[in-house]
């Protein structure tokens, strides 16, 4: 039924989100099996599932785990869901179902979806009043119906030769894992089209309808201040959809930590989400939800960011609990312990995950052992084991300063609603004198290089291949990013993607790009491809990189232009291509109208400044050529590559 969706989305949300869920409370708090626990309802035209995940600590009996999940619903059947839990669920599916109409792909895919499924594309009213209308009464009738003591599938995921803790009663899957042979390549031509009787339709789909006139991207209107005690402020005021969305900025992030505690900043941001001085975990949790918002706070390698997303009758209220988590925290030293372990389990899981190896990899030989920029942002299972509370006090009193924060603001608010917000700041959070380091650049290499690390049996090779280059302010970082878009920033218009791809079936997707800060840049090719290539696929790469500009077409250029002009009619719809905007306007002090500048820049290249950027910056001669994967079948031949023998990142077991 379809009234019975909406209850399951309440339902299962319920059981298992926030501090007070049933599943948080038994599986988290009360037996410590977990750091987390994640529980979802989808519905599709059919049927539907609700899934259900726990990643169980290091050692931990998955048959305890189940024990714990039968206990939660037991408590919840025997409780139910109180009308204040109701009313806070209710808020945050509302501010969800604002958030995916802000993009014209969001308000396109749910008018076909009204359309397709309610008969009726004006459906959208009837949408979210079905939601506010669950009752309390309905989310019980629903767990009775589809979840009390129904068949499920259960799967064990457990560590090699430890099958002890997998659920009792398990039968083995049984796997096919492709060998992994030379020459075991399939021929196929992928120029042969399949015969088919088309479906009648009123026009000729053979005939791709003309283009019109490139749209002229729309810079929305940017209005800045700051408060006196050195925060700077920027916003963007947009009414199409009732929300507010903001983020703050504090610069240093981990650049700031001790080199001996790396992963400070990233259990401080953890932390601060887990109380204030005034309210537990439960009641800040509690708080959030009654208003329909999200706080989330994360660390990168620059900058701890604060985000937030409020329905816009609530933003002042948000302000008020942001300024209690960023201003009085609670220091909850069960809390803490509890974002240790959270950490050191995604530690643990990284080193089994060739994508995170290769990332981890790729940093330390783009800057060195010892750089800032090279340690996970993590830390290590020693930094990490090693950092107590006090470390986080310190970081936060020593760094935490407006003198090196930003505030962005988009959504239906105006600007002096936000500086009436933030008033209070001005004496509660004085301004205090903090360096950001300027960490030593990156060297480019003098000669490529290739390094392999081992994962006995992969299936699949993870490549990274790159090295340092421009910066975002630096003056060829955009027409290096334009030069890239045929390369492989273009998707299924890039001859990487092209190549190796479509014309050899090697990987699934394969993308290059220039990301760049504020003192640093890097370029990266990186994709998965079946192992018995790897080296194909890498030679590959090399001749497409060698070839690019000496083979780059007026065609090349048109495309380019096409794309990256006529996108920007879309740029800035939502609140996050808003949000991204300030944060490049105060990150680097650009214009407000840069897009408008960048449009310039693509209008004016030609195919020999094209030609001139790729001899500059795609010199497959001086890049690190990083390969994760099996040794035993693949790291002998790697030598063929060119660049002499491979270099072993990690010991042969």
């Amino acid at each position: 039924l379809l009234r019975d969706a909406y209850a399951l989305d309440v339902l299962t949300q319920y059981l298992s989100d926030g501090k007070k869920a049933p599943l948080n409370q038994v599986l988290i708090d009360r037996e410590q099996l977990t750091a987390s626990v994640s529980m979802y309802n989808g519905t599709s035209e059919l049927a539907g599932d609700a899934q259900l995940s726990v990643r169980a600590f290091d050692g931990k009996d998955l048959d305890d785990v189940y024990g714990a999940v039968r206990t939660a619903f037991a408590e919840f059947e025997q409780n139910g869901i109180a009308e204040s839990d109701l009313r806070r669920i209710k808020a945050g599916l509302e501010t969800r179902f604002y958030n995916g109409l802000s993009s014209v792909l969001g308000k396109g895919f749910q008018l076909a979806q009204y359309n397709i499924f309610a008969g009726d594309p004006g459906f959208i009213q009837q949408d979210i009043e079905n939601t506010l209308a669950v009752t309390a009464a309905d989310v019980m009738r629903v767990y009775e119906k589809y979840l009390k003591d129904r068949p499920f599938v259960a799967t064990s995921f457990v560590p090699q030769g430890q099958v002890a803790l997998a659920l009792e009663g398990s039968t083995r899957a049984e796997v096919v894992e492709e060998r992994i042979e030379q020459g075991a390549e399939e021929s196929f031509d992928p120029s042969l089209s399949a015969n088919y009787e088309p479906t009648p339709s009123s026009f000729d789909r053979a005939q791709e309808p003309p283009y019109g006139e490139s749209p002229q991207v729309a810079v929305p209107e940017v209005w800045e201040d700051s408060l006196a005690n050195g925060l700077r402020l920027y916003g963007i005021e947009n009414r199409e959809v009732p929300l507010v969305q903001f983020e703050l900025l504090i610069d240093g992030g981990q650049l700031l930590e001790n080199p001996a505690k790396t992963g400070v900043a990233n259990l401080l941001a953890e932390l601060l989400t887990k109380g204030t001085a005034e309210r537990t975990t439960a009641e800040l949790e509690e708080a959030i939800d009654q208003l329909g918002a999200s706080l989330t706070v994360a660390a990168q390698k620059e900058f701890i960011r604060v985000r937030g997303n409020t329905l816009a009758r609530n933003y002042g209220a948000t302000i008020d609990l942001l300024t209690e988590i960023l201003l009085r925290p609670r220091w909850d030293e069960k809390e803490f312990e509890l974002a240790k372990q959270r950490t050191i389990s995604r530690i643990q899981q990284e080193q089994a995950d060739p994508n995170a190896i290769a990332q981890n990899a790729y940093d330390r030989l783009l800057y060195g052992a010892g750089h800032p920029r090279a340690a996970n942002l993590l830390g290590t299972l020693a930094s990490v084991a090693a950092i107590t509370l006090a470390d986080l006090q310190a970081y936060y009193r020593a760094n935490f300063s407006p003198t090196v924060a930003r505030m962005h603001v988009v959504g239906a608010v105006t600007p002096a609603e936000v500086e009436a917000s933030l008033a209070g700041w001005n004496e509660q959070w004085p301004a205090q004198q903090v360096t950001i380091p300027t960490t030593p650049a990156a060297e480019v290499p003098e000669q490529s290089r290739v390094y392999f690390y081992d994962v006995p049996g992969a299936k699949q090779s993870v490549l990274r291949i790159g090295y340092p280059g421009p910066a975002a302010t630096d003056a060829d970082f955009y027409p290096a990013t334009v030069m890239n878009y045929i390369l492989g920033g273009g998707g299924f218009a890039s001859r990487l993607t092209q190549e190796l791809r479509e014309g050899k079936g090697y990987t699934y997707g394969i993308r290059s790009r220039f990301d760049g800060s504020k003192e640093t840049g890097v370029f990266t090719i990186g994709s998965g491809v079946r192992s018995n290539i790897t080296l194909e696929a890498t030679q590959l790469v090399k001749q497409i990189l060698a070839d690019y500009g000496t083979t780059f077409t007026d065609k090349d250029l048109a495309t380019t232009r096409g794309f990256l002009i006529k996108s920007n009619a879309r740029a800035f719809e939502t609140a996050g291509a808003k949000l991204d905007l300030l944060q490049d306007i105060s990150s680097y002090d650009w214009d407000y109208d840069y897009v408008k500048q960048r449009e310039v820049t693509v209008n004016e290249m030609t195919v020999e400044r094209i030609q001139s950027l790729a001899g500059k910056y795609l010199n497959p001669d001086r890049m690190i050529w990083l390969i994760v994967g099996d040794a035993a079948t693949q790291l002998p031949r790697l030598q063929a590559l060119g660049f002499g023998e491979a270099v072993r990142l990690n010991p042969a077991e």
